[in-house]
């Protein structure tokens, strides 16, 4: 049996995964989660006793914090992916043999994902650890890839919809193809993924892609439609113009929307299209479809 060690196990996704591994305890030796500080206040301690699992109290970038772990689950937020190299490396110095990045989107290395600004430093992490692994090949690592968590591109509006939703504009082009996945799917992926009848090896590269639903851009939104009975008429932004849309954000002191127009762009454009699939091999798990997260969402 192995063991595991969650880091960023309160964050949106981390805490899901948490959730889910909580669930398949008995499978495993040892299951922890790291928090930083032994008293980290009143809200964020209330948010680490909700979490059924042990937790171990050390620092992200001290290897002494994940001895005994053969594994380990990154959930960092964006705001520490640019730190994970140094995860990464402290990990497998403290003793882990398998790490999961958090990654938990579009393969980046898609053609229309690769080139932009908004994956740099979860590209750098994956990087890394192929480096590591080519120098000492009894590592390992796991790649999780979902394309877009379909609950949260309709929470956070990534669609583009006006406040009355007869209207939007989107980032892409209509016959772009997106695959789009449950936030609790994508948990439950990740906790099953860590049973020894998927991963059967601690070392070497492993991927594993999972998608709840695949379509066309265009047929989102058509399922949108449906799903509220009305029309929504749809301005599509090109390629080059979203450089301006970006330009004009941050002019604006939309700092956040004039980033995240390069994931925008990816998304739009065919990077988060999830191509042969391992669902199969993940039967256990029934995907949410793209049809029943709008109809939950319109529900709200």
């Amino acid at each position: 049996m192995n063991s595991v060690l969650i880091i960023g196990a309160t964050g949106a996704i981390g805490s899901k995964i948490a959730k889910e591994i909580e669930t398949l305890k008995s499978s495993f030796k040892r299951a922890a989660f790291l928090t930083p500080l032994a008293d980290a206040g009143l809200e964020k301690e209330a948010k680490y006793a909700a979490i059924d699992l042990e937790r171990v109290i050390g620092s992200l970038s001290d290897p002494a914090s994940y001895s005994g772990f053969d594994i380990v689950v990154s959930a960092v937020g964006d705001d520490l992916c640019a730190q994970q190299p140094k995860f990464i490396d402290a990990a497998f110095a403290g003793g882990v043999k398998h790490f999961y990045p958090a990654e938990y989107g579009a393969d980046l290395y898609n053609p229309r994902t690769i080139d932009e600004a908004y994956f740099v430093d979860k590209i750098a992490a994956r990087k890394h650890l192929e480096s590591r692994v080519e120098e000492e090949p009894s590592l390992g690592y796991t790649l999780i890839m979902v394309g877009l968590f379909s609950d949260y591109f309709l929470l956070y509006n990534i669609l583009g919809l006006s406040e009355d939703r007869k209207s939007a504009n989107f980032i892409g082009d209509p016959e772009s193809v997106l695959s789009t996945t449950a936030s609790d799917d994508v948990a439950k992926v990740v906790a099953a993924s860590l049973l020894p009848t998927h991963l059967k090896s601690l070392a070497g590269k492993r991927e594993v892609r999972f998608s709840g639903t695949t379509l066309q851009v265009k047929d989102l939104f058509a399922t949108f439609e449906l799903a509220q009975a009305s029309p929504i008429n749809v301005i599509y932004t090109g390629f080059d113009a979203s450089f301006l849309y970006a330009k004009e954000q941050a002019a604006l002191g939309n700092s956040f929307l004039a980033k995240f127009a390069s994931a925008q762009r990816s998304i739009g454009f065919g990077g988060a299209e999830m191509i042969n699939d391992d669902n199969k091999e993940y039967s256990e798990i029934i995907p949410t479809t793209w049809k029943q997260a709008v109809e939950e969402f319109l529900k709200k």
